[in-house]
């Protein structure tokens, strides 16, 4: 029998460390269940837990059944599942790792014409591992094939290293965004535990190293503390989308900032309240003999519940669900529409058109019309009096994108406010007309269609906003 007593902690030591792990990784899971990046550190978290589970499975349960119900278990079907066991996190736990790094680093939002082709062929050495080293014989190759495990502690490390360069390569990109902290201790939380598994379970077996052989249990202190940690934050501001005792939010996006712009809020209706009851004062104190004075100040009032009433439903608008109604939409039609009302504002501002004449995008039209009046906004109050919008459309079919574009010869965006332009209430405008919705609602819509907003500025040279989109034919193409 090779099933046995193994050195190292007991086997309720080791159900133990199998139970934390799970309870760490449902509770991230539970956090934001919507999230794809919660989901996918769960999906990481639950293969490791397979080679802290084998280990209490073979050393400690199955040795009981075999002896105690030898019909239900013996030594080739223990072997069996232990070997299967072990290839799941040998073979995919790390590429698991890795697609929540693609996620965390916003690698689907950036890249999207490449994210969906590489979250697939991440995994397609682990199917290559299971075809040279069948599922069932891992525990073989692992006691009896040296460049087995050669081989696969270099495939973990190599994974370990792309994964750890996404991490930190987007915390050193985006330390100066809202959700910089957020990701600092998600990363704290991913990056220990892994490597100190990468390093005790493969290392120490690589160099022979035998009074080490079981180093890897010390990662049940690692995850206890990690869930101390984990519990820690969650009571004291959140952590990957979950706050104890009052509420869940999207805790690697900036939705949960709406939640903090309360002040923002009172500050602009206070403005126009005010405005309402000195004009209701200015009235009641009137003799009523100035008639023009009386007309002033009840267009005051009047403005102000205008502006009330725009502002609170912009908030209804831009905040809720965007619910999409997709079509195949004429880019040109969709951008002469957009750009009718703009051309008599400002007769020194012209507008470059490159738009194909059969050009046509699938989308949203309600939506998209009202991204590019955004826009289209934006680029007249940062030129001016006077300059040049351009708008453009470019397919690119072997990326499976088509990007619309709008370029203005204005002031151009510092540097420094680039990171924060899709923040929801941020907004470098000093009148209460601009609410810093605008471009959070862009980049929704975009999200909501599976594509992206990007910006590119330069201060005091211009600014150019893409729209890329999942490139999509027409209906009846798709049927020839």
């Amino acid at each position: 029998m090779l099933i046995g007593k193994s050195a190292g902690l007991p086997g309720e030591f080791i159900l133990l460390f199998t139970i934390l792990i799970w309870f760490l990784f449902f509770l991230v899971y539970l956090g934001n269940r919507h999230s794809k990046l919660n989901r996918w550190c769960f999906i990481s978290g639950m293969c490791f837990s397979m080679g802290v589970l084998k280990e209490y499975l073979y050393f400690t349960l199955f040795p009981v059944l075999c002896r105690e119900y030898p019909g239900l278990m013996n030594e080739n079907l223990s072997l069996t599942i232990y070997s299967i066991l072990t290839a799941v996190m040998y073979y995919y736990a790390m590429p698991s790792a890795i697609v929540f790094a693609f996620y965390f680093s916003s690698f689907d939002q950036r890249y999207p014409q490449y994210f969906s082709w590489l979250r697939i062929c991440i995994f397609i050495p682990a199917i290559l591992f299971g075809i040279r080293y069948p599922y069932m014989q891992t525990r073989h190759y692992q006691l009896y094939d040296y460049i087995y495990y050669l081989t696969a502690a270099i495939y973990n490390w190599l994974y370990g290293i792309i994964f750890t360069l996404l991490i930190l390569n987007t915390l050193k990109r985006e330390r100066k965004s809202e959700v910089y902290e957020q990701k600092r201790l998600v990363a704290f939380l991913c990056l220990i535990p892994i490597w100190y598994e990468l390093l005790s379970a493969f290392l120490v077996h690589v160099l022979r190293i035998k009074p080490l052989f079981k180093l890897w249990q010390g990662n049940l202190v690692i995850i206890f503390l990690l869930i101390i940690y984990y519990l820690y934050h969650a009571f004291n501001g959140g952590i990957m989308g979950a706050r104890f005792m009052h509420q869940t939010y999207d805790w690697d996006k900036e939705g949960r900032l709406i939640n903090k712009s309360a002040h923002f809020i009172r500050h602009v209706v206070k403005n126009e309240i005010a405005k309402i009851e000195w004009g209701a004062s200015s009235i009641e104190a009137s003799d009523f003999t100035d008639k023009k004075e009386i007309l002033n100040l009840t267009q005051i009032i009047a403005r102000s519940a205008r502006h009330l009433d725009d502002y609170m439903s912009k908030i209804n608008d831009y905040s809720e669900d965007i619910k999409l109604e997709p079509s195949m939409v004429s880019v040109p039609s969709l951008i002469e529409d957009c750009i009718h009302d703009f051309r008599s504002l400002k007769s020194d501002i012209s507008f470059d058109l490159n738009l194909p004449p059969d050009s046509e995008l699938f989308c949203d039209y309600k939506h998209i019309h009202e991204v590019m009046t955004n826009l289209l906004n934006n680029a007249f109050e940062a030129i001016g009096e006077s300059g040049t919008i351009t708008i453009g459309f470019q397919p690119h079919p072997k990326q499976n994108l088509a990007c619309l574009y709008i370029s203005d010869t204005g002031s151009g965006i510092p540097a420094g406010q680039l990171p924060r332009l899709f923040t929801p209430y941020y907004t470098t405008k000093t009148t209460n007309h601009h609410m810093g919705l605008g471009l959070y609602y862009c980049r929704n819509v975009m999200l909501k269609h599976k594509g992206s907003i990007q910006v590119e500025s330069k201060e005091g040279a211009g600014t150019t906003f893409t729209l890329c989109f999942p490139f999509k034919y027409r209906p009846q193409d798709k049927r020839r």
